[in-house]
């Protein structure tokens, strides 16, 4: 019964967590990502730049579009880049390597609320 009843804290502590991180960020996973403005009805709000490994640069911004009141994220600039770290030696005769590979992300993005009822351009 004592096992169980950690259990269900465990859960309900991992569930406010998530309730939190949500909080900050409200609604961040509905924020769009498009490559040009969607319609000339959005409203532009900042532009912001954001560089990091891997693809986390796209939950980056969607995440930061919130605090400016913003549902829509246009790419402006976008490069990707593939680091590769490695080192090899030799010891009495073994050899060994060691290697680190990973990609990285450089990119400016313009934030836009965009109202929901407009058409698109095309």
């Amino acid at each position: 019964m004592y096992l169980n009843k950690r259990y269900q804290f465990l859960i309900l502590f991992l569930v406010l967590l998530q309730g939190c991180a949500s909080t900050k960020y409200p609604n961040w996973q509905y924020v769009r990502i498009e490559y040009k403005v969607p319609n000339k009805n959005c409203e532009y709000k900042i532009q912001d730049a954001c560089s990091s490994t891997g693809a986390k640069c796209f939950n980056w911004f969607k995440k930061r579009a919130t605090l400016y009141g913003a549902n829509t994220v246009v790419i402006t600039e976008n490069k990707e880049g593939f680091i590769s770290k490695g080192s090899a030696f030799m010891y009495h005769g073994t050899g060994g390597a060691n290697e680190h590979a990973s990609t990285t992300m450089t990119g400016l993005a313009d934030y836009y609320y965009c109202p929901s009822n407009t058409t698109n351009i095309k």
